[in-house]
């Protein structure tokens, strides 16, 4: 039986140009890119190389760069940084971020930092309303409100695929004062990402979502603005990120970062069409289901689909038996008997949030294969069906 792997958004294969890269770097640069000999500045110049490929790829400059172990270090520092950098910081982050902003907000609260929520709808979109309302009461005369110093917000949700109008968000946060963060890790490589052009002031980037090497990530930074290091030891990455620089990463980011230079746009159609491909094979099935999400600005390669009466982990299980893998949610918090946080946050019950399953894919996923794991999908939904109707 053929393994059909429909789970992307927890990690990519990795592209042919990265995994060369990365082989190249580990047969012929064994420098440390902080020695000032000839081997080190070989190694040096795999960084900077990365730093650039990063900068260009969403639009930044490379002094703007700080490569770190991916999204999650990124940020926790970045926010970290904030609280002790600002003299009375206040945070609002959306209800649906990824567990690393998440769990990082829940213990500034309870460090009695001020730190509120941004609810989203039943189809997980964002309220620009809210937010101005938020803002607006806290400048109030007699108001008791922390006005927020910093709002937290995803460029795409790993889960439901939502799409955010970063431009929209960075121009009202501005209007009062406020820094935006965006952590752009599942959207690069899928959607445009523009950081200068969508006014972003800081932004979380991990770069194995899009066929990269893993433990690679990097923090990109609006001119101006300090990031100081969450540990100490060693001046790398300019005094921000201290520890001796992973060059066959960074050779294998760049490798990746090329690849989506010269084939992003057309990534991003075949993303769409494989979309509609697998929709249609989805509907041919005799099955009940519902796509959740806000289905007019989602990524193209993520589905996140509720089968009515089918719990989400005994079709997960039975897919991966029948070849296929998918997911419940974000990696980071797979083995936990809770249902999806970011599900819950759209208003579903968690009976009804455990039915969700996502199908991520990519550029080179197969149509066929596509069809053939709709097809196992059908089977298995009417198998489970018939199961609960017996028990």
């Amino acid at each position: 039986m053929k393994r059909i792997y429909l789970d992307w958004n927890a990690t990519a294969p990795m592209l042919p140009e990265a995994r060369d890269a990365m082989i190249e770097a580990l047969s012929g640069v064994h420098g440390n890119a902080s020695s000032v000999h000839h081997e080190g500045q070989v190694a040096r110049t795999v960084i900077e190389r990365a730093r650039r490929a990063v900068a260009t790829a969403v639009g930044a400059k490379a002094q703007s760069v700080v490569l770190t172990g991916g999204a999650t270090e990124s940020n926790n520092q970045v926010l970290r940084h904030h609280i002790v950098e600002h003299a009375r910081p206040s945070l609002v982050s959306s209800a649906v971020e990824h567990p690393s902003v998440m769990e990082v907000v829940r213990e500034l609260g309870q460090k009695e930092v001020p730190c509120v929520v941004w609810p989203v709808d039943s189809r997980g979109r964002l309220d620009l309303a809210w937010l101005r309302a938020r803002f607006v009461e806290a400048a109030a005369e007699d108001s008791q409100l922390a006005s927020p110093t910093m709002v937290s917000v995803m460029w795409a949700n790993n889960e439901v695929g939502n799409v955010y109008p970063i431009d929209e968000i960075a121009a009202l946060v501005h209007e009062f004062g406020a820094l935006l963060h965006v952590d752009a890790t599942q959207a690069l490589g899928r959607v445009p990402v523009d950081f200068e052009a969508a006014g972003v002031d800081l932004m979380a980037l991990s770069f194995h979502k899009m066929g990269g090497p893993k433990g690679i990530g990097a923090i990109v930074a609006r001119e101006g603005l300090k990031i100081e290091a969450t540990l100490a030891g060693g001046h790398q990455e300019r005094g921000r990120r201290p520890g001796t620089e992973n060059v066959p990463a960074a050779a294998g980011l760049s490798g990746a970062l090329k690849a989506l230079a010269e084939q992003g746009e057309a990534w991003g159609e075949a993303l769409r069409k494989k979309r509609a491909v697998f929709l249609e094979a989805l509907a041919e099935q005799s099955i009940e289901y519902e796509l959740r999400g806000d289905l007019e600005n989602h990524l193209p390669n993520t589905l996140n689909v509720a089968f009515k009466g089918i719990d989400g982990e005994d079709l997960l299980l039975a897919l991966d038996l029948e070849g296929v893998s998918a997911s419940s949610g974000s990696a980071c918090t797979a083995g936990s008997l809770e249902p999806s946080h970011v599900v819950l946050a759209m208003g579903f019950e968690e009976r009804d949030a455990r039915r969700s399953v996502r199908f991520s894919f990519g550029p080179s996923t197969p149509e066929e294969d596509l069809v053939e794991a709709a097809k196992r999908v059908g089977v298995l939904v009417t198998r489970l069906s018939g199961y609960a109707a017996q028990g």
